[in-house]
C-alpha cells in the first residue's frame, strides 16, 4: 500500500532536515581526525535516507549499502580498478589481516580499510535507528538535544569552532521538532489528515521560529563569562592552575630542563605539498640526564653534501621507483632542513651546502662561502620506507647482544634512575617474543595506563626528582615531550637502543589539487617521538604520544612468508631439509589466518569491546549530506582530467560549470545573455575565468572555428572556476 503523497512529502522534509543535522556531526569529527573524503561517507548517508524514505525491501537496500561500503573501500584503499579480477583478492586479504591482527588484541594496528568499514556500519545502524525515531515514535528530541551538546563540547574541548553550527542545528531541530509534534497532534486527536489544515499549524510555526532565529541572530551578545574555560574548570575543580605564563610551544635547541606548562602559538612556520602525511624530522639526542636531554661528549664528524646530492641518515630509504617530491614553503626561514623519512636529496634554487651532523643527524644549510644560509623554499625527493613485518617478527632479543657498540650511546640512562622504571619496563615486555613486539608494548602502554596528554597542567620535576619517574608514577599528565622520553628510557632500561627525535608533527591538512594536499605547520605543531633500534631492520619510528598517530608504512607481508620459502629453496634443499621448512609455513599460516571459531570464542571473552565501540559510535557518528556543491564538482574535475581537450568535451565541460554554478546561487537569469552572465560570475567570484571559457563556447555555437583555441589552458580555466565555487 503506497503512502499517501502528503504524507511522503513530510517525511522527505523531514529526511532533508536529518540529513543537515547529521552533516554537523560528521564535520567536527572529520576535522579533529584529519579524516578526508567527507562527500564520500555524506554520500553514504543521503542513499541509506533515501533507501528508507521509499521503503526499499531490507535485503535489496542491504546489498545496495554493501556494494556501496565495496566500492568505497575499493576505491580508496586499493589501487586497482574497482571490477578488476584483483578487487576480490584484495578483499579477502584485508578480511584475513584485520582478523588475524583482532583476534591477536592488537587494535591499533587494523588498517584504515577496516576503519572505514566498521564507522560505515555504524552509520549505518543511527540512520536505521532515526527512522524509527521518526516514523514509529514520531518524535526527534533526544536525537536532537544530543547534537547541541556534543558540538557544544567540541566547541569548547577542542579547536573545533561551533558556533555556526549550533545555530544551524537549534534552527532546524525546532522546525523538526515542531512539524513531528504536529504529526503527533493531528494522530492522537484523530483530526483529518489532508495536507491543507495540517499546515495550518505548520506554516505560522516555522516562521516564528524563522523570525525569532533571525532577530537572535543579529541581536547584540554580550561576551563570554569564561575566557577560557577549560583552566577555569581546572582551578576550581583543583585539578590545576590558572595558566597566565609558562613556555611557549615551538622548536628549541635546550632540552636540557623539561617539564613545565606550555602556552599555545599558532604561528604559521612552513607549509609543505605532498602526496602523503609526514613527520617534520630535524635532530635527535642521545644523553638523558633525568631532567632532560643533552648530547654525549663523544666526538663526531660532518658530512658535506651539495644540492640534489644523495644525504644519507641511519633511516631506510625506500625503492628509487617510488621516489616522490615535497615543496616546502618555509615562512619563518631556518638554518637547518626540515627532513622526513625517506628523504634521498633537496634541491634549492640558489647553490647551498648541506653540512649534516653525524652525531644528530641535524643538516645545516650554508652558502658556498661557508656561511649560515635560511632557505625559504626547497623540493626534498623522498621515497617512503616499507618494513616488513616478516622481517620484524624475526627479531628475536637474543640478537641485541650482539649489536654494533656504536649504539651503545642509545642505551645510556643515569645512575640516579629509580629501580621502579626498570620494574615497570621488564613488566611490560616480559611475555613478547620478538624485540618490535617489545617496543609496541611500550608504545601502546600509556593509552591503557591511565595516562592524559595535557599541555597546561604538565608539572615540573622538583629538585632531586627524575622527570621519567614522576610523570610515569605521579603525575600521569603531559604532553609529547613526556611521553617521548619515558617511551626512550623505558626501552633503555631493557636493553633495546632507542633515542629521542624532535621535529613538527604532520600539522593541518588543507586544500588538495592533483592528489597533492597542502599541510599547514605552526609552532603549536612541534614534537617529539620515538626511534628504536629493531635487530635486523635498523630505526623505526613509534608514536607514543596520546591523540597522536604515526606515519610508519608496514607491509603485512605474513601470508607470502610460505610461498617465499619455496622460492628460496632449491629441489635438492628440499629434499635435505622437509623437517625444518615445514614448522616455518605453519607458523605463517597460523599467524595470518583464522576460522569462525576462534571468532565467535574471542567475541564471546570481548563482549565489552564491542559494547564499548558501537556506544562511542553512536555518540560519534551522528552526522551526513549537503555537501552536492562539494563532491559532485570534485568528481566532475577527476573524470574530465582523464578525457581529451576537444570541442566535444568543451561543450559538456561548460555545461557541467553553469550547473555548479547554479548550485551556489549564480543561476544564468531569463533573457541574459551569456556574456553578461560570464561577466557577473567573474564579478561574484573574482576572476576573469569565466569571460574567457564563454568567448570560447560562443565561438563554438555561432562560428564552428576551432582556430587558435588552446584547449589545455581552457581546461585549466575550467578547474580553476570549478575549485572557486567549492571554496
Amino acid at each position: 500500500m503506497k503512502k499517501p503523497l502528503g504524507n511522503f512529502v513530510e517525511l522527505a522534509i523531514a529526511y532533508v532536515i536529518i540529513f543537515l543535522i547529521l552533516r554537523e556531526w560528521l564535520v567536527p569529527v572529520m576535522e579533529l581526525t584529519s579524516t578526508g573524503l567527507i562527500h564520500l561517507f555524506l554520500v553514504f548517508i543521503g542513499l541509506a535516507l533515501v533507501l528508507s524514505l521509499f521503503d526499499v525491501h531490507p535485503l535489496l537496500s542491504g546489498l545496495v549499502k554493501l556494494g556501496y561500503i565495496t566500492w568505497f573501500v575499493v576505491f580508496v584503499y586499493s589501487e586497482n580498478a574497482v571490477l578488476s579480477g584483483e578487487t576480490v583478492p584484495f578483499l579477502i586479504n584485508e578480511v584475513k589481516l584485520n582478523m588475524a591482527t583482532i583476534l591477536s588484541g592488537d587494535f591499533g594496528q587494523v588498517s584504515d580499510s577496516f576503519r572505514t568499514v566498521l564507522f560505515l556500519a555504524l552509520i549505518w545502524m543511527l540512520i536505521y535507528l532515526i527512522h524509527h525515531w521518526i516514523t514509529v515514535h514520531k518524535n526527534i528530541f533526544y536525537f536532537f538535544v544530543l547534537t547541541v551538546f556534543f558540538i557544544a563540547t567540541l566547541d569548547t574541548f577542542s579547536e573545533y569552532d561551533g558556533k555556526v553550527a549550533i545555530v544551524k542545528v537549534v534552527v532546524l531541530g525546532l522546525i523538526m521538532t515542531g512539524v513531528l509534534f504536529v504529526k503527533r497532534l493531528w494522530l492522537q486527536t484523530g483530526a483529518p489528515s489532508e495536507v491543507a489544515g495540517k499546515w495550518k499549524i505548520v506554516v505560522p510555526m516555522l516562521v516564528s521560529v524563522m523570525l525569532v532565529s533571525l532577530v537572535a541572530y543579529f541581536l547584540p551578545k554580550e561576551g563570554p563569562t569564561w575566557a577560557d574555560p577549560v583552566p577555569f574548570i581546572q582551578s576550581v575543580t583543583g585539578q590545576g592552575k590558572l595558566v597566565t605564563g609558562g613556555n611557549s610551544v615551538g622548536y628549541s635547541e635546550d632540552d636540557s630542563q623539561l617539564g613545565g606548562p606550555f602556552k599555545g602559538d599558532d604561528t604559521l612556520i612552513f607549509t609543505a605539498s605532498s602526496r602523503d602525511r609526514h613527520y617534520w624530522r630535524i635532530d635527535t639526542k642521545d644523553t638523558y640526564t633525568s631532567k632532560g636531554w643533552i648530547q654525549s661528549n663523544e666526538k663526531f664528524g660532518e658530512a658535506v653534501y651539495q644540492d640534489d646530492s644523495m644525504i644519507p641518515t641511519s633511516l631506510q630509504v625506500g625503492p628509487p621507483e617510488n621516489e616522490r617530491q615535497i615543496e616546502m614553503d618555509i615562512k619563518v626561514p631556518m638554518p637547518f632542513l626540515i627532513q622526513t623519512y625517506g628523504m634521498q636529496y633537496v634541491s634549492t634554487e640558489d647553490p647551498t651546502v648541506f653540512i649534516q651532523n653525524e652525531q644528530t643527524e641535524k643538516i645545516l644549510t650554508k652558502q658556498q662561502n661557508g656561511d649560515t644560509k635560511l632557505l625559504s623554499n626547497y623540493t626534498i625527493a623522498y621515497s617512503e620506507p616499507l618494513y616488513s613485518m616478516q622481517q620484524l617478527r624475526l627479531s628475536e632479543p637474543s640478537m641485541l647482544e650482539t649489536l654494533d657498540p656504536t649504539l651503545d650511546r642509545f642505551l645510556q640512562l643515569p645512575n640516579t634512575l629509580p629501580q621502579r622504571v626498570k620494574d615497570l619496563a621488564a613488566d611490560l615486555i616480559q611475555d613478547k617474543a620478538t624485540v618490535y613486539e617489545q617496543v609496541k608494548a611500550v608504545e601502546g602502554y600509556f593509552s591503557n595506563g591511565g595516562y592524559r596528554y595535557d599541555k597546561t597542567a604538565a608539572a615540573t620535576p622538583a629538585e632531586g626528582q627524575d622527570y621519567v619517574d614522576q610523570f610515569l608514577f605521579d603525575t600521569k599528565i603531559g604532553y609529547c615531550d613526556n611521553f617521548s622520553t619515558s617511551m626512550v628510557v623505558l626501552l633503555r632500561s631493557v636493553g633495546i637502543p632507542a633515542r629521542w627525535v624532535k621535529g613538527f608533527a604532520p600539522g593541518n591538512m588543507g586544500p588538495i589539487s592533483s592528489g597533492i594536499r597542502e599541510y599547514r605547520v605552526t609552532n603549536d605543531n612541534a614534537h617529539s617521538w620515538v626511534e628504536a633500534y629493531i635487530p635486523g631492520t635498523g630505526w623505526i619510528e613509534f608514536e607514543p604520544t596520546i591523540g597522536f598517530s604515526g606515519t610508519v608504512n608496514i607491509d603485512y607481508d605474513l601470508e607470502r612468508e610460505s610461498s617465499q620459502q619455496e622460492e628460496v629453496l632449491q629441489p635438492e634443499e628440499q629434499k635435505e631439509q622437509p623437517q625444518k621448512e615445514e614448522p616455518k609455513t605453519k607458523k605463517a599460516e597460523t599467524s595470518s589466518s583464522f576460522n569462525l571459531s576462534d571468532v565467535w570464542t574471542w567475541l564471546k571473552k570481548h563482549t565489552y569491546v564491542w559494547l564499548a565501540i558501537i556506544v562511542l559510535a553512536v555518540i560519534v557518528s551522528l552526522t551526513l549530506y549537503m555537501q552536492r556543491k562539494t563532491w559532485i564538482p570534485k568528481m566532475q574535475v577527476r573524470a574530465y582530467r582523464k578525457k581529451e581537450a576537444d570541442w566535444t568535451n568543451y561543450d559538456a565541460s561548460y555545461q557541467v560549470l553553469t550547473k555548479q554554478l547554479s548550485r551556489i546561487g549564480l543561476r544564468r537569469k531569463d533573457g541574459e545573455t551569456l556574456r553578461a552572465f560570464a561577466e557577473r560570475v567573474d564579478a561574484s567570484l573574482e576572476t576573469s575565468e569565466m569571460q574567457k571559457l564563454t568567448a570560447v563556447y560562443e565561438q563554438r555555437i555561432y562560428g564552428n572555428d576551432a582556430k587558435d583555441v588552446d584547449f589545455i589552458k581552457l581546461k585549466e580555466s575550467w578547474e580553476y572556476l570549478i575549485n572557486r565555487t567549492i571554496g
